[in-house]
């Protein structure tokens, strides 16, 4: 069960290239725009070091966009939420979150603003706009 209580079936599958390739640019690149606390380079650099045991477990029931839940190593439970951090950014139709639960990569949701509009597939990182980041 995704932090929204909507999974649709655990999935637990590999991530795909494109969507490792939007987690390592997120977590590079994105910044934390509701927090006073900044995201540091040591915070980064954990990070980073989990996308290689992170595979999916499960996706948004939603049916229009392509977020998915993340589990690190053999944990696919939803990590407990202690400290949220969210790191964002936007593509031309969507915005992309990041969700880091517990200092664990919990979930990567791209949301599209415009209702009617369905995304199948997380953008190619080139096409994805970063906020100016506030790194310590």
């Amino acid at each position: 069960m995704n932090w929204f209580g909507a999974t649709v079936g655990l999935v637990e599958r590999a991530l795909s290239d494109r969507e490792r390739n939007v987690l390592v640019a997120m977590i590079e690149r994105a910044s934390q725009q509701t927090s006073l606390d900044p995201v540091t380079e040591a915070s980064r650099k954990r990070w980073l070091a989990q996308v290689p045991r992170t595979s999916v477990v499960g996706r948004c029931p939603c049916g229009t966009c392509p977020s998915v839940d993340l589990a690190v190593g053999d944990n696919v439970e939803v990590a407990t939420v202690s400290r949220r951090v969210v790191l964002e950014a936007t593509t031309a139709d969507a915005m992309l979150l990041l969700f880091i639960d517990g200092d664990r990569l919990s979930y990567l949701e791209l949301a599209p603003t415009d209702p009617d509009v369905q995304i199948a597939e997380f953008p190619s990182p080139e096409l994805i706009n970063f906020f100016p980041c506030e790194s310590s």
